[in-house]
């Protein structure tokens, strides 16, 4: 079952299931995860930021509500009245983030288009300098939007809970530990983590 993949993560999930008896596990009993496959616009990249420590639940209700709203452009983003955004559920200090995003593709400091042939290493020190976005944003465009095989998220809580329970470790790893354990998972450690989030998500049903 293919679920939409492009045949670059394809092959990435082929590799884990040769490097590691445990991510094959995942693949065997629950299939592949769907795609999450993003669009490479300013409209993702302030997705991810809306997201950031909320649930889920929380930062879709926000998003739809700039939809329907039609705020999801830079350029709209950046003329719509601050208190306007609070409303709709945007902290000021993402408001503050998300304009910073937008302030820095309008003055093209920034071109997200050439981040597609760019290094990862090229990316993440473009990105890193805005406001608000730090290495859990980059590592998820540079994942769903750039499908960078190796687009590692250490630091996240679920990859960390997945690698517990498959790995039967007694307590949850934390981002040092995890890193080490994704290792060997090299050049696919974004890939292993599809897999974590799928196998995380089942488990949790």
């Amino acid at each position: 079952m293919q679920k939409n993949w492009s045949l670059k993560i394809l092959n990435s999930f082929k590799k884990l299931s040769e490097l590691d008896d445990d991510l094959k596990y995942i693949i065997n009993k629950y299939n592949l995860p769907d795609s999450r496959k993003e669009s490479n616009t300013f409209e993702t990249l302030m997705r991810i930021i809306i997201g950031q420590q909320i649930s889920r639940k929380a930062a879709e209700s926000i998003y739809q509500k700039l939809r329907e709203k039609k705020i999801t452009t830079y350029k709209n983003f950046l003329n719509t009245d601050d208190k306007y955004l609070k409303n709709l559920g945007l902290s000021f200090r993402k408001i503050i983030y998300i304009k910073d995003l937008a302030k820095n593709i309008y003055e093209k400091k920034i071109n997200l288009n050439e981040f597609k042939k760019s290094s990862s290493e090229v990316v993440y020190n473009s990105l890193i300098k805005i406001k608000g976005i730090g290495k859990w944003t980059i590592n998820n465009y540079q994942l769903f939007v750039l499908e960078d095989c190796d687009a590692w998220p250490g630091g996240d809580l679920a990859v960390q809970e997945a690698i517990k329970s498959l790995k039967n470790l007694d307590v949850r790893p934390d981002e040092n530990e995890s890193n080490n354990i994704a290792e060997k998972w090299r050049p696919f450690r974004g890939s292993a983590a599809l897999l974590l989030w799928h196998y995380y998500s089942k488990k949790n049903d």
